[in-house]
C-alpha cells in the first residue's frame, strides 16, 4: 500500500461546486489541502493529546505534544479500557465544532446545491503504532452498511499531520460504482470486512494538518499501518443534503458514550447544541440486515473457537439492543479468552 499513486488533488475547485460534485460522482473521493483551518486543527490535536495522556495512552518520557504512545497500554474500540479515556475525547466540545466549522459547511452546501446535515453521530479514533501482538489497522470496507439512509459522504480529518507510515487512510477510487459489497467479520469498522475483489484504483497519500478526504459512502477504503511509534488520531464525520432522510442511529451519540445531556454537560457554551433540529431532519429506521448477517457469522465462528470473531462479539456485547444476544456474545468472549489464556 505505500507504493500506491497519490490522490488526486482537487483543491484547485475547492469553490467550484458542481466541479466538486462531478469529479465525486466520477471517483468516488475528493482530496483537498487546507479546507479546515490548521490552527483549529491543531488546537485540538492537544487538547485530545492532553487527555490521552491523562488516560495512560501516551510515553510520559516525552513531551505530550510529541504524541507518542506508550505500547503497553494499546488497546482499542470497543475494548473497555479503550472506552474508559475515549468517552472523554469523542465528547471534545472543540472536536465537534471542527466538523461544523463552516468551511466544511459552506463546502458540501456547494456540492449538495442545498443546506447540508452534518450527522449528529460521528467517529473519533485513535490507533497505537502496529507491533507484534497488537494490529489495529482498519480493514477494507464501505460505510453504506454501517451508516444506513440515503446517500451520504465522510469526511476524513487527521488532527495533525499524517504521512502514510503514520496510518494515512487510502481509497479504491472508482469503486462506489458497484454498489454495497459482500462482507465477512473483521476486526475493522463495524466487525466487518470486504470479502470480495475490490473494484477500482487504491490511491493514498500524506496529509497535513488541515487537509482532508471526502469519498462516498460506497466508495471503498482503507488505513494503512501505523509504523510510527506516535498515536494517530483522527475524525470522520458525515454530510448529506439537509432534505433527505437519515437513519436513526446517526442521531444519537457514538456508542458508549452516554445521551447528548450527557455529552453537552462538560461544554463551555450552548452554541451548536442539538444544531441539527433546526433543519428537521427526516428520521428513517436504520437497515439492520447487514449486522444481522454479521452476528450469525461471528456466533457460529466463535463456537467453532475462532478467535476472529471477539471483535466482532464485543461489539454485539456494547451496541446490540437484545439481551438474549448480548449475553451469548458475553459468554462466547470469556470462552475465548479462557482458551487464548490457556485455561
Amino acid at each position: 500500500m505505500s507504493e500506491l499513486p497519490d490522490f488526486l488533488d482537487s483543491t484547485d475547485i475547492f469553490d467550484d461546486g458542481p466541479a466538486l460534485k462531478q469529479r465525486l460522482e466520477d471517483d468516488g473521493y475528493l482530496f483537498v489541502r487546507g479546507l479546515l483551518p490548521a490552527d483549529a486543527v491543531l488546537k485540538v490535536r492537544q487538547r485530545l493529546l492532553q487527555k490521552a495522556a491523562q488516560g495512560g495512552w501516551l510515553d510520559g518520557a516525552h513531551p505530550t505534544e510529541d504524541g507518542i504512545a506508550d505500547p503497553t497500554a494499546a488497546c482499542k474500540d470497543p475494548e473497555d479500557r479503550y472506552m474508559q479515556v475515549f468517552r472523554s475525547l469523542w465528547a471534545d466540545e472543540a472536536l465537534h465544532r471542527l466538523r461544523t466549522h463552516p468551511r466544511v459547511l459552506g463546502f458540501f452546501e456547494r456540492i449538495f446545491g442545498e443546506p447540508a446535515l452534518a450527522h449528529p453521530m460521528f467517529v473519533q479514533r485513535n490507533i497505537f503504532p502496529q507491533r507484534e501482538g497488537f494490529d489495529f489497522t482498519t480493514g477494507i470496507h464501505q460505510d453504506k452498511v454501517h451508516i444506513g439512509g440515503a446517500t451520504n459522504h465522510a469526511l476524513w480529518v487527521p488532527l495533525g499531520d499524517c504521512p502514510r507510515d503514520k496510518g494515512a487512510l487510502a481509497v479504491a477510487a472508482t469503486s462506489h460504482r458497484a454498489g454495497i459489497l459482500e462482507t465477512k467479520v473483521g476486526s475493522g469498522a463495524g466487525g466487518m470486512d470486504i470479502c470480495v475483489d475490490i473494484p477500482g484504483q487504491w490511491v493514498t497519500g500524506a496529509f497535513k494538518a488541515g487537509d482532508a478526504l471526502i469519498f462516498s459512502d460506497t466508495t471503498v477504503h482503507r488505513a494503512l499501518p501505523n509504523r510510527t511509534n506516535q498515536i494517530r488520531q483522527s475524525f470522520d464525520a458525515r454530510y448529506q443534503p439537509a432534505s433527505q432522510a437519515i437513519a436513526e442511529t446517526n442521531m444519537l451519540p457514538y456508542s458508549g458514550c452516554g445521551t447528548w445531556d450527557e455529552v453537552y454537560a462538560g461544554w463551555q457554551s450552548t452554541d451548536q447544541q442539538y444544531y441539527w433540529r433546526a433543519l428537521n431532519p427526516k428520521v428513517v429506521d436504520f437497515d439492520t440486515s447487514h449486522y444481522e448477517r454479521r452476528d450469525r457469522m461471528a456466533f457460529d465462528m466463535a463456537e467453532q473457537g475462532d478467535a476472529g470473531a471477539r471483535d466482532a462479539l464485543l461489539r454485539i456485547v456494547q451496541r446490540d439492543h437484545n439481551p438474549a444476544k448480548r449475553a451469548r456474545a458475553e459468554q462466547l468472549v470469556r470462552v475465548l479468552d479462557g482458551a487464548a489464556a490457556g485455561d
